[in-house]
Parts: C-alpha cells; structure tokens; sequence
C-alpha cells in the first residue's frame, strides 16, 4: 500500500490559485491517512473556505475513487460519479490508480473542472469496490433484465443445475424475481437491473449489490457495512461469490 502526505502546509495559501502544485511525499507508517468515508464534507455552510481560512482551522474532506486524466490536472473520480480534480505533485499516483484523498477544498483554481478542487494532505492507494473494476472483469457487460433471468449455481466444482442457488423469473409487472434461500430460510425479492444492480429484500435483510462477471457469471457482492449473509449455503463476503448460468 502507498500512503503519500503533504511536505508544505496548507493552511497558509492566500487563494490557492496554484492548488494542483501542493507537493506531496511519502508519510511514514504511523500517522494514518483520515476517515474510510467515500466523501466525508462537514463544511457549514458560514465555514470560509481553504483561501481565506486562518491558520489553524483546517476544514477537511476525505473522498475515494479513481484517478484519471483532465483537462489542467487530474481528476477522480468518485463511486457516486463525482469528479474532482487535483495534483498528486511527488507522489507516484497516475491515471488508472485507486486513491483515498485527504485534503482541502480550494477556493480557487486553475484546474477548472469537477465539483472542486482538492489540496492533498494524504494521498493512499487503496483497493478498489468490487463495482469499479477493470471493466475486462465484468466482459464489458450490463445487468440485465435479461441477463439475470434463468437459474444459476455457484461456480466450482460443485455447481449442480440440477438443484440451482437460486432462480430468477419475471412477473406480471416484468420485473425480475429471485427466489433463493437466505441465512436458511426461503426468500423472495427483487432483482433490481437499474444504475446500481442489486439482490433487494424485504427489511431487515441487507441489499446486496451484483455486477456481471464473466462472460456468463454474476457476482454477488456483500453489503457495506452491513452483517454477511449465506445465499443458498454460500457466504457472502469478501469480493463476493460468483454464480453461473445453467443451460435452457
């Protein structure tokens, strides 16, 4: 893992106008880089901004995605579909890379695009979601209404089609409907194949986020911050469990 901190403070910029320069370098081992929060923004609304705050009254903001390239500076680009933009100065950090940022929001600056500009104090490679991969991972496939509709068992050895994980038919209305058993007991949701697909249940069971992977395999990924759950037998956790298509 690569963590990278700030050498000069920041505080002191009088607008900032040059907030991709901020040159960054390697922090040591013990001196963690901020909160695991996608975007963390406590900003009031009276609160000035990086350009014309005093010295001493950081206002920080942490946000994670992946880095890419941009107009004047680069940018990230965040889950939710934020961008912002930045330089990573010293560190070795370039397009392509999965980053935390820890840092202020300039009131200014050249870089002129996305929802801001970020001053890094932190800059730390981490792994990616399971949603952003390389999108060769997924074969370049969307969920689909067609796409998940059949019977699927995991994938291994194991897979018997004889006696599927689970199904997945449509309804009068056309949804998709998946039945499947749940920490052992039968249950029925949604297969929803929107923005962002997922397993939806009636509460208190968690949504549970799906992505294609394959060409013929959909992924079950578990739910953030949420407990894990079995589906048909097989824990779901980590980087989540792959199921494949059975044969019409």
């Amino acid at each position: 893992m690569r963590t990278f901190k700030t050498t000069t403070a920041i505080l002191f910029a009088p607008m900032v106008l040059a907030a991709c320069a901020e040159p960054v370098q390697q922090a040591p081992d013990d001196e963690p880089p901020g909160s695991d929060s996608a975007l963390i923004d406590d900003r009031g609304s009276d609160t000035p901004g990086a350009g014309t705050r005093p010295a001493g009254q950081a206002d920080l903001v942490t946000v994670k995605g992946r880095i890419a390239h941009g107009v004047e500076c680069l940018t990230l680009k965040t889950p939710d579909g934020d961008v912002w933009s930045f330089n990573p100065g010293e560190a070795e950090f370039g397009p392509g890379d999965y980053v935390s940022i820890r840092g202020e929001v300039a009131d200014a600056s050249f870089c002129q695009q996305g929802k801001g500009t970020l001053i890094p104090q932190w800059i730390e490679e981490i792994d990616p979601p399971a949603r952003d991969r390389d999108p060769a991972r997924a074969g370049g496939l969307a969920v689909t209404s067609e796409y998940v509709q059949g019977s699927w068992v995991a994938k291994g050895l194991k897979a018997n089609c004889a006696k599927p994980d689970f199904d997945v038919t449509p309804n009068s209305r056309g949804m998709s409907i998946i039945e499947t058993r749940i920490n052992g007991v039968p249950e029925t949701g949604v297969v929803d194949v929107g923005p962002t697909p997922a397993l939806q249940w009636d509460e208190p069971l968690p949504t549970l986020p799906i992505e294609t992977r394959g060409p013929d395999g959909l992924a079950v990924i578990p739910a953030k911050g949420a407990d894990s759950v079995t589906l048909a037998g097989h824990r779901i956790e980590g980087d989540g469990v792959v199921f494949v298509k059975c044969a019409d």
